[in-house]
């Protein structure tokens, strides 16, 4: 009798929502935090600031980006949102249209018990001001967050004279943060 009301007791409290908070989650690396912003739920390292949500500028609503930037304020991840949309034919009408480096790949994202498939895609974007100018790489994640919800998780190289690729340690950064991402009010 007692191992069946413990085998109930563990079956009810596994149903119920959990008493630990997103921030404090098991699977959140440590000094990381959730945020929400344009109906995500995203993790991010604790220290960066934001976001910042910047709206859609075209009459067709657009995607909204979320922009995360370091203690500096340098950029350092962004985020891209888009409705009514498959993650796959968004990463290729997004490859056609990009100065893209290489194929479309599909990618199962892996941290311990946990996956994700996304579309992968690298391309390239340019700056200018009155100090110089140079290119930069960028790595594109496409996400499918909900069925009509696509992300786009985007890791970017500095912007430095010349050119450069977005680092390793913000590459890790940008896989972790699409293998959280989930609707706003959801669980990392």
């Amino acid at each position: 009798m007692r191992c069946a009301v413990i085998a109930c007791l563990l079956l009810l409290s596994a149903c119920e929502p959990s008493s630990i908070g997103p921030a404090e989650s098991p699977t959140l690396p440590q000094d990381w935090s959730i945020r929400e912003a344009a109906g995500l739920r995203i993790a991010v390292p604790t220290a960066w600031l934001g976001p910042e949500v910047l709206p859609a500028h075209d009459s067709t609503g657009g995607p909204i980006w979320v922009v995360f930037k370091d203690r500096s304020g340098m950029e350092t991840l962004t985020v891209m949102t888009w409705r009514e949309e498959t993650a796959s034919a968004l990463a290729q009408r997004q490859f056609d249209s990009e100065r893209p480096q290489g194929d479309l790949q599909n990618v199962t994202l892996r941290e311990g018990n946990r996956t994700r498939a996304v579309v992968a895609v690298t391309a390239h974007a340019g700056w200018y001001d009155a100090n110089g100018s140079g290119s930069y790489e960028c790595r594109h994640l496409f996400v499918q967050v909900a069925p009509t919800l696509v992300a786009d998780v985007i890791a970017c190289g500095a912007h430095v004279r010349g050119a450069s690729t977005p680092a390793p340690d913000l590459l890790r950064t940008q896989d972790q943060a699409a293998l959280r991402l989930g609707v706003a009010g959801g669980r990392p």
